[in-house]
């Protein structure tokens, strides 16, 4: 028994020594293959996965070391530096191509990079940049406008905000604010014509008001004759719009198609009390009103002294309208957003209605409308005062057959800066017959774009306002105006208008083609009869 004992215990003892034989064995197999795995691990970490494909960036933090930048990063997408929370993307410091980088030209600076994933989400962004905005809008010269058009109304105005409004011409990108470049205003209105006046005059002006905001005035090409106009504008209105005497009540001023509001620095000017303000472009309205908002009067400090006002600002109250005076009463264009102001404000010292008169020329009853709401809207006294094209001029250029050459057979007159041109054969002596519906388009560079106009003869203007009371006071053209009054006004009107009329010669005025351009238009001057 204790034999067997014996070989028992000698049995299990071999046993446990090959059973740690072998365990020893393994445990030396997989401490080798730990160390292999370890020795290929660092051999393989030495290169980077930027070194095998150099084509993923590296972003580098003010806060954090060099590291890759995560897949979604890996974007086409260009970046704007000028984005909002932007970023500027950092320049990688691999020698291959980069699908995030910088021009070589711009500095670098990583700062901001830690934004990088939200500059290379355009969606993510409050301001994309101008390259994905472009790369995404139809160029109109290519496209043209025809979305643009669609989003129009039946009467050519916007059905939509203001900015979508087709200001562009073949050279103009509309999305481009005060450019550098001067693109003059060229307006495109589609199916012109099938549309009647009110509507292409609206649509007109609508875009012409657009474009204006987006354009530097002073590098326009017609500068000086705008200039000139203004000054012809400030002599009729200071020699003829005057406060009434010996009456306590507020000097108002009806301004008639007021556009976009050019006349209020000439209001100011006359030291009015309320300005009214009525006009078919909402646009050039809604122009108007900011403007005069922009410069309405604030009273200023004067450190203990009595208040004194803002020379610079406007200190008459004023309201503006949209509508068309044309075929209206003034009471129905006022009084639905000015309750009372009929009872309260009329009858006006001065109705102004500058450059637009001829559109009522269509037909005698848009005549009579217009003057009927001039006549019945002044005081016994007040003055109606406005600029027409010359039917004196026009006369004078039929009748001397001073034609230009024209594509479509029609007769033409002008020059670089404007033309006129007649939609029926004119009359050999230049008179009208009837004095109505006797159509051209006028086209003055930067400013009118080939629209209808209605030939004014003045006859007919003076009898019909001698038929609603109003008595012929002035009539002159434009150069003899200016040639008369620029000796009194020198002084008065600012350094820069004066300036920006003047001549080659040193003189002031007009000279070459301006010169024929604005001797087209006469001053007038009506007053209400009556007391």
């Amino acid at each position: 028994m204790s034999s067997n004992t014996d070989a028992e215990i000698q049995l299990l003892q071999s046993i446990k020594e090959k059973a740690a034989a072998a365990g020893t064995q393994n445990s030396a197999a997989s401490t080798s293959g730990s160390s292999s795995d370890s020795k290929i691990t660092r051999e393989s970490s030495a290169f980077s996965r930027r070194e095998i494909t150099n084509d993923v960036p590296i972003v580098s933090s003010a806060y954090s070391e060099v590291k890759e930048a995560p897949a979604w990063v890996k974007k086409d997408t260009p970046v704007d530096k000028y984005d909002k929370y932007g970023s500027r993307p950092a320049v990688s410091t691999s020698s291959g191509p980069s699908r995030v980088s910088r021009p070589e030209s711009e500095s670098t600076d990583n700062k901001y990079s830690k934004y990088i994933s939200r500059a290379a989400e355009p969606s993510t962004r409050v301001k994309r940049s101008r390259e994905e905005f472009e790369r995404e809008e139809p160029d109109p010269r290519e496209y043209g406008n025809s979305r643009i058009e669609q989003e129009k109304d039946d009467d050519g105005g916007a059905a939509i905000p203001y900015s979508n409004l087709d200001v562009s011409n073949q050279s103009y990108d509309h999305r481009t604010l005060q450019s550098r470049e001067y693109y003059t205003f060229q307006s495109h209105i589609s199916n012109k014509e099938e549309r009647d006046i009110n509507s292409i005059v609206r649509t007109h002006y609508n875009q012409r008001a657009v474009h204006s905001k987006r354009q530097v005035r002073k590098n326009s090409p017609i500068i000086k004759m705008r200039n000139f106009n203004n000054a012809i504008k400030y002599m009729l209105l200071g020699n003829y719009s005057k406060r009434e005497q010996g009456v306590d009540r507020p000097f108002t001023f009806l301004d008639l198609c007021c556009g976009k509001g050019g006349d209020l620095n000439k209001c100011q000017f006359l030291e009015i009390d309320q300005y009214i303000g009525i006009d078919i472009s909402d646009v050039s309205v809604k122009e108007a009103f900011q403007r005069y908002s922009q410069k309405k009067v604030r009273f200023r400090s004067a450190y203990g002294q009595k208040p004194r006002k803002d020379e610079l600002r406007y200190d008459f109250e004023a309201c503006f309208a949209t509508g068309d005076c044309f075929s209206k009463t003034i009471p129905e264009l006022l009084e639905p957003n000015f309750p009372g102001i009929i009872d309260k404000t009329f009858p006006v010292d001065t109705v102004s209605i500058q450059f637009s008169l001829h559109y009522a020329f269509e037909t005698e009853d848009k005549v009579r409308t217009i003057l009927t709401n001039v006549s019945r809207s002044l005081r016994p006294g007040g003055k109606f005062i406005g600029t027409i094209p010359s039917s004196d001029f026009i006369r004078k250029k039929i009748v001397t057959k001073n034609y230009l050459p024209d594509d479509r057979g029609k007769k033409k007159f002008g020059n670089s800066l404007y033309s006129v041109t007649f939609d029926k054969e004119p009359p050999e002596d230049g008179v009208f017959r009837p004095p109505f519906g006797n159509k051209y388009n006028y086209s003055l560079k930067d400013a009118i774009d080939d629209v209808p106009e209605y030939v004014v003869p003045f006859e007919t203007l003076r009898a019909m306002c001698e038929d609603v009371g109003m008595e012929l006071k002035l009539k002159k053209n434009f150069i003899d105006i200016f040639n008369q009054e620029i000796p009194k006004y020198f002084s008065k009107l600012s350094k820069h208008l004066i300036e920006g009329m003047k001549r080659s010669d040193g003189k002031y005025g007009a000279e070459g083609e301006e010169k024929e351009a604005v001797g087209f238009y006469i001053g007038f001057v009506f007053e209400k009869l009556g007391s």
